[in-house]
């Protein structure tokens, strides 16, 4: 392919920008030029682009020749220097522009040199103010950083220290393949930061399709890019013999990894390599098997629990050392059971209770007063400070301990002979008394039924003093705790059970979460809104059903009387999240509640976020500067002009 026509074109382009684009209809070299260059439309979408920008050129229609001129200019550097990178040996081919971009509208896009000139600079300097200011811009014109300008000084920016995580979750969450070619080219796999960010964004756009790119690097991958691309070898199930290779021969974090990806596979040949090391290494095997919910890793951990139980029996003959190892076991052990079903997991949990005496009284002996026996487990995502609370019981009860781990496996395996256990642990048919520690175990399973529960839900939070039953705040606490554990996924449309861990094997916080079915959401959450409390209430923002609208509005309306009625900040974001637009007299009893203790910056802030639009918030602030000035209101911080001005500036 002959490529003279572009440059000549860039050069007759440039002439006519010295020369004044009030001569472009006599220029007849740049038509010439044009005509040179027309055959190279056929060939690429991109070049059909430069071509219908140049013919703008001669359209007497054109009502912005500089623009049109100043386009065509770039696309031609742009192509110019695209088409100068390449360096191959061989025979050149002709290449298809449709693999990178799924329309030739994605590829410039329409905003002015100045803006797209001062972001290009803010994406490539540290100065004070940039990150702001391209976050800002991001929020307002996404769209600007789909042009192919931005596109390369994006994937450059990867490389930077103040935006670049900011870069790679927007490079994420828009989702296009067409930017896989940047992070390929030139990519190091002994680098550093910005390759460790390439292979992440490999990994979640390209998934297995990259998986020879992923075992070409590792060839030579070092340090966090090595671990990185091991982690990208679980999209594509063939890589299992290379992973069963790679366990043998990692090490570090690295081993780490392999070992992560492993347990997660329900296979034969790995069920075999992990049997075989718990011969040898039985703790470290328990360790890593800590949030399988395989078939095999059960089995097991069963395995492991039924000797555990033999050694049991001798434990009061044994010294200091030989308790605090039994106990050091324990512990791997039962945390081992989270996400593990089946009967002889099943058949586990009734002997280590049958066992709970003596077992108390070895965790008392050898574990620390602020030990926590059962840690690093599945946790909360939405209730967090009175969530904290729950977990500061006393963990040397193996009662309790076994109650946190059924609830927990539950929420990521609905086994139904754990189904089963929990109700059988909960509710003592021959006593008829339940067991306030499997509670939450039995909630999550009434929860994963996808019945109306709310008749058994209330009897749940009762309890009986002198016959009369009576709401027990104990119990509803427990329940709403639990419900905590479910969320409304807006890209799915539909409930989840949804937490995370935070793993010592796993490089930060790893979430859990397993779709469930709720078709009495709705008489759920009323009955939620009847035993009102702050823990329900900020259980009830997850809860949300955004693509139904009466919900969204009923919720909205609760969530807004609630702020009335309780003057705190923590409603705003859930009347948003519904779509609620009325906030007449929410800063007015906001304000109220703090009334001795306020500060001008908080007013600002609720002010400024309130839900509604520009005029319905402007009102309610001229409804709180009237109540003010009347005396109606004394915030004793707060100077009544500086907060007037404030509000006439930005209201």
């Amino acid at each position: 392919m002959d490529i003279t026509p572009i440059y000549e074109l860039r050069a007759r382009m440039r002439v006519a920008g010295i020369a004044g684009t009030s001569l472009l209809s006599e220029d007849f070299r740049l038509k010439r030029a044009y005509e040179a260059f027309q055959p190279l439309e056929a060939i690429s979408p991109i070049f059909e682009k430069l071509g219908q920008l140049t013919a703008q050129l001669f359209s007497p229609d054109c009502s912005n020749l500089q623009g049109a001129l100043l386009d065509a200019i770039t696309l031609a550097d742009a192509v110019i220097c695209t088409l100068g990178a390449v360096d191959i040996q061989g025979e050149v081919e002709s290449f298809e522009i449709t693999e990178l971009e799924t329309s030739t509208d994605s590829i410039v896009v329409s905003a002015p040199y100045s803006v797209l000139k001062k972001l290009l600079d803010a994406l490539t300097t540290s100065d004070g103010g940039h990150y702001r200011y391209v976050c800002e811009l991001y929020e307002r014109h996404p769209e600007f950083f789909r042009d192919y300008r931005v596109r390369y000084t994006l994937v450059g920016a990867l490389g930077t220290t103040y935006i670049a995580d900011k870069v790679e979750e927007w490079l994420r969450e828009d989702n296009d393949k067409t930017i896989l070619p940047l992070l390929y080219k030139d990519f190091d796999p002994k680098g550093k930061k910005e390759m460790v960010r390439r292979v992440r964004l490999i990994s979640a756009l390209a998934g297995a399709e990259a998986n020879d790119f992923y075992i070409e690097m590792l060839k030579e991958a070092q340090k966090d890019v090595r671990t990185e691309l091991i982690d990208a070898l679980r999209h594509a199930p063939e890589n299992l013999s290379l992973l069963l290779a790679l366990a043998k021969t990692e090490k570090g974090k690295n081993k780490d990894k392999v070992f992560e990806l492993l347990v997660e596979i329900e296979e034969e040949r790995v069920s075999q390599f992990f049997r075989e090391l718990a011969e040898k290494r039985t703790d470290t095997v328990l360790m890593y098997l800590k949030n399988s919910i395989t078939d095999w890793s059960a089995k097991i951990v069963a395995d492991v629990c039924n000797t555990f139980l033999e050694e049991l029996k001798t434990i009061d003959n044994a010294d200091d050392e030989e308790k605090q190892y039994f106990s050091e076991r324990l512990q791997l052990m039962v945390r081992a059971f989270f996400g593990k079903g089946g009967a002889q997991i099943c058949e586990c949990y009734k002997k280590l209770l049958i066992n709970s005496e003596k077992i108390d009284a070895l965790l008392k002996k050898t574990c620390k007063k602020s030990q926590n026996v059962y840690e690093n487990t599945v946790l909360q995502y939405g209730v967090l400070k009175s969530y904290q609370c729950w977990h500061k019981t006393n963990l040397w009860d193996i009662q309790m301990i076994l109650g946190r781990v059924l609830h927990h496996s539950l929420l990521v395996n609905p086994d139904p002979e754990l189904q089963s256990l929990a109700f059988a642990l909960y509710q003592d048919e021959n006593s008829k008394k339940t067991n306030l520690k499997f509670l939450p175990a039995a909630v999550t399973v009434q929860f994963s039924k996808d019945e109306n529960c709310i008749e058994w839900l209330e009897q749940q939070v009762k309890d009986t003093v002198l016959i009369v039953p009576k709401l027990s705040k104990e119990r509803m606490n427990v329940v709403t705790k639990v419900a905590a554990y479910i969320k409304w996924n807006a890209t799915e449309n539909s409930y989840e059970f949804f937490g995370y861990y935070m793993d010592t094997h796993s490089l930060g916080h790893r979430s859990v979460a397993r779709p469930i079915k709720l078709s009495h959401a709705k008489e759920i959450i009323e009955w939620f809104q009847e035993h009102s409390s702050k823990l329900v209430d900020e259980m009830l923002t997850n809860w949300v059903p955004l693509n139904d609208a009466c919900m969204c509005s009923m919720m909205g309306e609760y969530f807004y009387k609630k702020a009335l009625t309780t003057g705190d900040n923590m409603y705003l974001s859930s009347m948003k999240a519904c779509g609620w637009t009325v906030c007449e007299d929410l800063a007015v009893q906001y304000c109220k509640s703090k009334e001795k203790r306020i500060e001008e910056w908080e007013l600002q802030h609720y002010l400024e976020e309130m839900p509604g639009d520009l005029e319905a918030r402007r009102a309610e602030a001229q409804n709180l500067k009237e109540r003010i000035k009347t005396g109606k209101l004394r915030p004793r911080k707060i100077d009544f002009s500086s907060l007037e001005a404030w509000i006439e500036k930005n209201l």
